[in-house]
């Protein structure tokens, strides 16, 4: 049985949240099961993590989860959503922020045709404490449907930098092409892989790129479908694939799995979030089949 079909029969202390939707138990962690007529879902209350999404005329997940994932307390888990903040990459300790490895609670739940609504919220607390000293509130906005929008919004008294650190199930990394990615980049590695086409992205080695003047609309495709990525408020969107030697590397990934995923993810990186403790700031994603 398939990660994702584990997850979907998790019944370990299930309960009814609504017709859609249940909270249950996988490893250690808390997960939100969706199962609506439009689509199947989960999400992990730690890290308000959005697992994986797949439209119910999908045979696989739009939105991809490793095998290898660890669900284990104060560990990040590898594929979904994770949310990067407040801070991006190695900017603190643990890299990426430590909204991603802390639990959040579910603020509401709600659901009809169209699909699932939900938030999920995160204010400064014990468990926040050790890792960033400061007053803050952060709300998860996601619905659930035939498309899957991602909103993120935070108030505070600092500048933040973030990342919806989404990773796209694929046919194959060979055959991927992203397009809509501008002109000018920030290149993360030393061996750069040049784009062939401006703005326009291909796989034939490891890549960990930030664009810093995308589009905002941005579309990934292979030999089966079309995913069209639109984010609102984003500065900069984030290319990553491991590839060979890393996916080796990464306890927390199959040898292989470099092949069935990319990163395309919506950011604010380079411009900061300028939060204040009486206005919310926000930005996030919308992805659908085109």
């Amino acid at each position: 049985m398939n990660i994702y079909k584990q997850i979907l029969a998790s019944t370990t202390e299930s309960k009814l949240l609504s017709s859609s939707v249940k909270q249950t138990k996988f490893g250690e962690l808390p997960i939100l099961v969706i199962q609506h007529k439009s689509c199947c879902a989960a999400i992990s209350l730690q890290g308000a993590h959005l697992l994986f999404w797949q439209p119910s005329t999908e045979q696989t997940p739009v939105i991809w989860l490793s095998k290898q994932s660890k669900f284990e307390k104060g560990i990040a888990i590898r594929g979904g959503v994770p949310i990067c903040w407040p801070w991006f990459g190695p900017l603190g300790t643990p890299s990426h922020g430590f909204a991603r490895i802390v639990e959040w609670t579910l603020d509401s739940c709600n659901e009809d045709d169209d699909g699932v609504d939900l938030v999920l919220v995160l204010s400064n607390n014990q468990q926040t404490k050790p890792y960033f000293d400061k007053t803050f509130n952060v709300s998860l906005k996601i619905h659930l449907g035939k498309t899957c929008e991602v909103d993120l919004s935070c108030s505070g008294d600092f500048e933040a930098t973030s990342a919806l650190h989404t990773y796209f199930g694929i046919d194959n990394i060979s055959h991927v092409v992203v397009s809509g990615l501008g002109d000018t980049y920030q290149d993360r590695l030393t061996v750069e892989n040049k784009p062939v086409t401006v703005g326009q992205m291909t796989f034939n080695q490891e890549v960990d790129r930030i664009y810093t003047n995308a589009n905002t609309e941005i579309t990934i495709s292979d030999n089966v479908r079309t995913i069209k990525l639109t984010t609102t408020n984003a500065s900069d969107v984030v290319t990553w694939n491991p590839w060979i030697d890393k996916a080796k590397a990464m306890a927390d990934f199959g040898d292989d799995e470099y092949q069935s995923m990319v990163c395309v993810e919506a950011g604010r990186i380079n411009k900061p979030l300028k939060l204040s403790l009486n206005e919310q700031s926000t930005y996030g994603f919308k992805i659908e089949l085109i």
